[in-house]
């Protein structure tokens, strides 16, 4: 699994049918939710999510929060980017999320 570390913690994760990039940046979760930033292709200009985003940031959430509880960790989702034509599988969000927060909690990246 390739992290890649910037302002956002970012991994993209395919699996043959599903393909998603996890992107997130630690900070402090607004009132309102993480702030979610749509990246799009150069040639695209239509930023419509084409997948259920509520269910990936509950995902996101998730994978943060787990690692949070194995670790003692105390990690918050200030914001969230996607790829509007990403193609995830239930779950797949939380696992990458997960690995993520686990490797900065472990100063792996």
């Amino acid at each position: 699994m390739n992290i890649q570390r910037s302002t956002f913690y970012r991994c993209q994760h395919v699996t043959g049918p599903s393909c998603v990039l996890v992107s997130i940046r630690f900070g402090k979760t607004p009132p309102g939710g993480p702030i979610i930033i749509r990246l799009l292709a150069m040639d695209r200009t239509e930023v419509g999510v084409q997948f259920d985003l509520a269910s990936h940031v509950v995902e996101v959430l998730a994978g943060v929060a787990k690692a949070n509880l194995e670790t003692g960790g105390t990690l918050e989702v200030e914001a969230i980017e996607v790829v509007p034509d990403d193609y995830p599988k239930k779950t797949q969000a939380e696992y990458v999320a997960y690995k993520i927060a686990m490797a900065v909690q472990r100063g792996e990246i």
